[in-house]
């Protein structure tokens, strides 16, 4: 039968063909046994035995039963055979019953079976409903033979009689249980169909694989994704796509839940042929048997590589400036909690250099927002040329920068680099047409461990100081002498943490 979950009708169609059987056996034994057991429980047997193959036949079209063919029928045909074989005997009418209930029963079964014209299962259906169709005319030709009275002798001999019956019992039993068997297997083969088509145009990936993980099969989007034949992947492992970024532990893991007859759900990050990375998320899930050991692994995975490049590019924009492409003061706080940690670890100096821009309002004032940018570009491009790579550079405003000089050897080497901080900002500025820009910058420098040890401190203390140099003349440096003092932190900063 069907490999489904919902009801497909089998055991109904079970039922009728068991009833039909033992009717058949029941009226081979006229003469033997009473009559009421060979005529009115035989009889009744082959009506209720027809109308369960039709109540299987409804339930299978997925069709709403009758309450006609489910009780009165069978009700009313064993009350007549009763009456018409003890109270006023009369095979012709008795034939007449049987032949009108066969023929009625395969009527409906013929018109439930074709009135879906989109069934998957229409094309046996017409093999199943020739056959019962055929069933019903012929007891439709014999009922109406009785009721011709030349006939008469002819059919109401017993033996006569119970060959005819007995040999449509035979044959409608045999005959529904080929169709009936031909017309499940269709729709489990147009199941398998549908389902096999929904695998192999799925726009995810699907791999099967055994329970030692060879892989059985793979649809033609990892195919396509991945760059390899079925040929180069049937009969591999998994392992063929792997970047060899996840750890044994976590491999273990995988297996250890797999193996317990639970799904894993997570990520990879893959390979292809080409040697091309990319991320998948992948469900992984185990194929049971009807005893519940497992018997295969099926993952469905899906690539999520844009979606992880979106996510970095979201990233980066919420921690770098739009304009100059350097850090924000978020992400300056959290390299500075870190450069902190480097410094103590290896007792060096680290320094927070706050950079202010002297005279950039008049460019925005007089030369406008454009040019304003431009300059603010290439005065992070001319901060970043005069720090080291493992240093850091941070605007935190339109004209405020922070740097940190991190293992930083001694305050000699601090003094080097903030002079070349002071002279590279001075140097005229030319952009497109307008004639030169001079700017220059006034710089606080605020020391780890001297100065401070918090970072929040050591910005306020480095932004004291750099007002300190606009008050003595702007265009220098100058280094904090506030020693250990943990200040009152303005609020614009503590937004930073």
């Amino acid at each position: 039968m069907r490999s489904q979950s919902r009801c497909n009708g089998a055991g109904y169609w079970a039922a009728g063909m068991l009833c039909i059987a033992i009717a058949s056996l029941l009226i081979s034994l006229r003469g033997n046994i009473d009559s009421f057991v060979t005529v009115v429980v035989a009889n009744s047997l082959y009506v209720i035995g027809f109308s369960l193959i039709l109540r299987g036949i409804r339930v299978f079209a997925d069709c709403s039963p009758l309450v006609f063919f489910d009780f009165i029928l069978p009700f009313t045909s064993t009350a007549l055979f009763y009456y018409f074989n003890h109270v006023e005997q009369n095979i012709n009418i008795r034939i007449v019953v049987i032949s009108s209930a066969f023929m009625c029963t395969c009527a409906a079964i013929v018109f439930t079976l074709l009135r879906d014209k989109n069934a998957p299962w229409r094309s046996a259906a017409f093999s199943v409903a020739t056959v019962f169709g055929l069933f019903g005319i012929l007891h439709g030709v014999r009922g109406g033979l009785a009721l011709i009275s030349p006939f008469g002798p002819l059919l109401s001999d017993s033996t006569t009689s119970t060959s005819l019956v007995f040999l449509g019992g035979i044959f409608c039993l045999g005959g529904s249980v080929i169709t009936l068997t031909i017309l499940a297997y269709s729709v489990l083969e147009s199941e398998l169909r549908i389902f096999s088509h929904v695998v192999n145009q799925s726009a995810s990936s699907i791999v099967i694989t055994d329970t030692k993980g060879v892989i059985k099969y793979i649809n033609p989007t990892c195919i396509n994704k991945t760059g390899y034949s079925q040929q180069e992947l049937i009969g591999e492992n998994p392992r063929i796509f792997c970047s060899r970024e996840k750890s044994t532990a976590e491999y273990k893991a995988l297996w250890d839940t797999l193996s317990a007859g639970n799904t894993w759900q997570g990520e990879f990050h893959n390979r292809k042929k080409n040697g091309e990375l990319f991320w998948e998320v992948s469900s992984i899930a185990p194929i049971k048997d009807k005893a519940g050991r497992i018997i295969r692994y099926v993952a469905m995975k899906e690539d999520i590589t844009a979606l992880k490049q979106a996510k970095k590019r979201i990233q980066h924009m919420a921690n770098h400036d739009v304009l100059t492409k350097l850090p924000t003061r978020r992400l300056f706080m959290e390299l500075l909690i870190k450069s902190l940690a480097v410094a103590k670890r290896h007792t060096k100096i680290a320094a927070v250099l706050f950079v202010d821009l002297d005279g950039f309002k008049a460019v925005n004032d007089t030369l406008g927002h454009d040019v304003g940018d431009k300059t603010l570009k290439k005065t992070a491009a001319r901060l970043s040329s005069c720090v080291r790579e493992v240093d850091t550079v941070a605007r935190i405003g339109g004209d405020e920068f922070l740097i940190i000089l991190t293992n930083m050897p001694d305050k000699e080497s601090i003094i080097s680099i903030a002079e070349e901080l002071v002279r590279a900002v001075a140097i005229p500025y030319k952009i497109d047409s307008a004639a030169d820009i001079n700017i220059s910058a006034s710089i606080g420098i605020a020391l780890y461990p001297d100065n401070a040890v918090e970072p929040l401190a050591l910005i306020n203390l480095a932004d004291q100081a750099m007002y300190d140099v606009k008050r003595q003349g702007k265009n220098n440096y100058l280094f904090s002498e506030n020693m250990n003092v943990v200040p009152h932190i303005p609020s614009l900063l503590q937004s930073a943490g």
